[in-house]
């Protein structure tokens, strides 16, 4: 465990060192990856699909804040749908415009959650998403989660709205609005992965800020757990075919990824723990204060090795300078 600790001060020294370098370079790596998930799900226009285009974004990235890459997103998305059906480009912008009205002006992570969610559905990794995004951002975290989750299937559903529009002799007004509308509106998948989700981004939010030292590893069990018997009781409720197997493995590699995070963020030491209270004219206060564990850095002591010559040099010196005195002692000493 000490070794461990000692690593993880390492870290955290060498990203304060380069901090200034490492930043710039995660976003620009993330702006890329998330723009070329976004262009494969949804893949219409081929003049703005790009990669050089997204080069340049990325690129862009580096001095604008996290949120340019919610904005830039959306405006991809949006381009692409364009060449699909302007009113499910409409519906789209309907579901970003709440979600930015919702949280995203607040906060610059709820932007980062919406364009992640749907992502981590397109790799097939969803549920590793509920747990974390409860414990990194918060109750806040439930709405950004919803949004992204609606505009996964919309990516879903644009499909088969593109071939009915392909097929169909006339252009019939609102026929792709409502379409899509019909097929996000009937599809009972997409409510038990809504409700789960929410629910479990909700408990896990609640469960990480109690005032208990443990609280992360109840988030971590009771979270992963809850989500498991949700999805499993939607599977059976309402025949729903998606593979359980899954959703348990991704479970358990979701309490790996929190305790990870929790590692990094600082684990308490509860044999040090102590409790206080004081009070003021208005208020009493307790509080509970746990340490984080942490190992000191070993300071390297370095040992100057002199040469024989220089050592044996200084014994000549010495001895002369123990003659002159034992000669001016005598008397027969130089003058």
């Amino acid at each position: 465990m000490a070794q461990l600790i000692d690593l993880k001060e390492n870290i955290f020294a060498f990203y304060r060192k380069n901090g200034v370098y490492i930043r710039p370079a995660l976003k620009v790596v993330l702006s890329f990856l998330l723009l070329l998930f976004f262009s494969k799900m949804f893949g219409y226009n081929s003049r703005i699909n790009k990669i050089y285009i997204f080069a340049v974004i990325s690129a862009m990235q580096a001095v604008m804040p996290i949120s340019f890459i919610f904005y830039v997103s959306a405006i991809l998305i949006a381009g692409n749908l364009w060449i699909v059906s302007p009113e499910i480009m409409f519906v789209f912008l309907a579901v970003i415009a709440a979600c930015w009205l919702a949280v995203a002006r607040m906060d610059r992570r709820y932007t980062l959650l919406a364009v992640l969610t749907p992502v981590l559905f397109f790799l097939k990794v969803e549920y590793l998403l509920p747990v974390a995004a409860g414990m990194v951002v918060g109750i806040g975290g439930v709405l950004p989660v919803a949004g992204g989750i609606m505009i996964y299937y919309i990516s879903l559903y644009t499909r088969e709205v593109s071939n009915l529009l392909a097929t169909t002799s006339g252009n019939e007004t609102g026929l792709g609005m409502q379409r899509m509308i019909q097929l996000l509106s009937i599809d009972r998948g997409l409510l038990v992965i809504m409700v789960s989700f929410c629910l479990v981004v909700f408990i896990s939010a609640v469960l990480y800020r109690m005032f208990h030292e443990r609280a992360w590893v109840f988030t971590v069990i009771i979270g992963n757990v809850a989500l498991a018997l949700l999805l499993l009781s939607g599977r059976l409720i309402f025949e729903l075919d998606y593979t359980i197997w899954r959703v348990f493995l991704e479970c358990i590699l979701a309490v790996g990824i929190a305790g990870i995070y929790q590692f990094f963020r600082g684990i308490g030491d509860v044999s040090r723990m102590e409790k206080v209270t004081f009070e003021d004219d208005e208020y009493i206060y307790y509080v509970k204060a746990v340490p984080k564990i942490k190992v000191s850095l070993t300071e390297r002591s370095v040992t100057r090795i002199q040469p024989e010559e220089s050592s044996s040099n200084e014994e000549d010196d010495g001895g002369r300078k123990a003659g002159q005195e034992t000669g001016e002692q005598d008397g027969t000493g130089e003058t």
